[in-house]
């Protein structure tokens, strides 16, 4: 016989959460994600070079997918934090999808944030496109 819903575990109405106020926005936490779509023979290419290429061109790829523009990417220290690359790692990763044509750079310069526009329609030769 079922005495009452506390009995098997479940909250009573008091413990539920409440409903947000009038005008007011329940704001949930949402893990940072890659917006597509990406290419995936540009993915595979990538996978294919030396080990920080990977990881710099995801991280161009998720700055591309936040922002929701086509045009050349900043690569800040703060997208390096999110592929937890540092800077060393970041530029060579950079220059090994430059080598492929996965990438071209807009800007460079020593001690400033590299821009760098993403190709989407890489080369199929491997070299520049």
């Amino acid at each position: 016989m079922i005495r009452s819903l506390e009995d098997y575990g479940a909250v009573s109405a008091d413990e539920l959460p409440t409903a947000p106020r009038p005008g007011q926005r329940r704001r949930l936490r949402v893990e940072p994600f890659l917006r597509g779509p990406i290419p995936l023979a540009w993915v595979a290419r990538a996978a294919q070079l030396r080990k920080p290429a990977l990881p710099a061109g995801l991280g161009l790829w998720f700055v591309r997918g936040v922002s929701k523009k086509t045009g050349p990417i900043r690569v800040s220290a703060a997208v390096r934090k999110k592929v937890r690359q540092s800077a060393g790692q970041m530029l060579r990763g950079l220059r090994a999808l430059e080598g492929a044509g996965l990438v071209r750079f807009v800007k460079d310069g020593r001690g400033r944030c590299p821009v760098v526009e993403i190709v989407d329609r890489p080369a199929r030769d491997g070299g520049a496109a």
